[in-house]
């Protein structure tokens, strides 16, 4: 009896010293219930970046489309018209040429080669203190080779080329009977020019000429004398030129 009883108080003083199980805390909940929170937050969209502003477009030149000098040109010219030679006066007359160019290759910077086909009609007429006419007319199909330089709003140019001229002679006078004289040659050209743009797709311009004949023909008056009637020329023109 003495020995078992320390047994049970024993047992009840040590069930006493045993410290009570800590109750759960509610900290790891909230955290746990903060971090599925943040997971479910959708995460926030980047701010737009802004346009950038489109680029404007150069606008196009004079004798241009969208910046590009366009290959076709027609134009028309009016001057004087001067002899170099031959025996028949006045030396000095009217000329007009129609004309038309296409710019095939460009082959430097600015430096465009073509090819241009011209129709030129000059004439010479003197009215004699008599009353008497005296007229020569010339009728000239050409084609030549020309190159361009585009300097800014400033062209020019230069050509070369060869052509067919249909030349007349008519006169009353008596000393130049039989009065009448018609002859058809070849020709050969040197043209140069200056062309200035003045708006979109037009120019004007001062344009020189020379247009040879190869062969002159001598005249035969009744008289038994001959004369040239015949010349080269020389024309100083003003032009008005237009790209489309």
């Amino acid at each position: 009896m003495l020995v078992t009883l320390p047994i049970p108080i024993l047992i009840g003083l040590l069930a006493q010293a045993e410290p009570a199980p800590a109750e759960p805390t509610a900290q790891p909940a909230e955290a746990a219930t903060s971090g599925n929170a943040a997971e479910a937050a959708p995460a926030e969209a980047p701010a737009p970046t802004p346009a950038l502003p489109a680029a404007s477009k150069p606008e196009p030149g004079p004798g241009t489309a969208g910046g590009e000098a366009l290959p076709v040109l027609l134009g028309f010219r009016a001057g004087a018209d001067f002899q170099l030679s031959g025996d028949v006066t006045p030396r000095v007359g009217y000329s007009f040429s129609p004309f038309g160019q296409y710019d095939y290759a460009r082959i430097a910077e600015g430096l465009q080669l073509g090819v241009r086909a011209e129709f030129v009609f000059d004439r010479f007429q003197q009215l004699l203190q008599s009353g008497q006419d005296r007229a020569l007319s010339f009728f000239d199909f050409v084609l030549l080779a020309t190159g361009t330089v585009e300097l800014g709003l400033v062209r020019p140019w230069a050509g070369v080329g060869a052509g067919l001229g249909l030349a007349h002679f008519s006169s009353d006078q008596a000393s130049d009977q039989p009065g009448n004289s018609s002859t058809t040659r070849p020709l050969i050209v040197g043209a140069f020019g200056l062309d200035v743009a003045v708006r979109r797709g037009m120019l004007v311009g001062l344009h020189g000429e020379y247009r040879g004949m190869l062969d002159k023909p001598d005249f035969l008056l009744d008289s038994g004398k001959s004369l040239k009637p015949f010349s080269d020329r020389l024309s100083a023109q003003v032009a008005v030129l237009y790209h489309f």
